[in-house]
């Protein structure tokens, strides 16, 4: 079924290569934050670009579910936009809570 595709390897080579690149972004934060690299200029430039992201992503998702349904009919791909539309407003509504608790 999967040809020249070794399992094995693949199941030794994932977990070792998320723990590589959590070791080198953990350095990463570190060296930023021992430079001041995250000062409050830092922080509201991304928290601006995260929102844009935001809306950006709620739109397209919004547009593509509509052609989903224009075109294809409830088929698998209409499920699976509705299943990451649940999980972005899901997230952001519990972003939200925390964010109210917090301030």
């Amino acid at each position: 079924m999967y040809e020249g595709f070794d399992l094995t390897a693949f199941l030794l080579g994932l977990p070792l290569g998320m723990l590589i690149t959590g070791i080198l972004v953990y350095f990463s934060i570190r060296k930023g934050k021992r430079e001041r690299r995250y000062d409050e200029r830092y922080t509201k430039i991304h928290h601006g670009a995260r929102s844009i992201s935001w809306y950006t992503t709620s739109a397209f998702i919004l547009i593509s579910w509509t052609f989903v349904i224009m075109y294809e009919r409830p088929s698998l791909a209409f499920f699976v936009l509705t299943a990451i539309w649940i999980v972005h407003m899901t997230s952001y509504g519990i972003g939200a809570y925390i964010m109210n608790q917090k301030y």
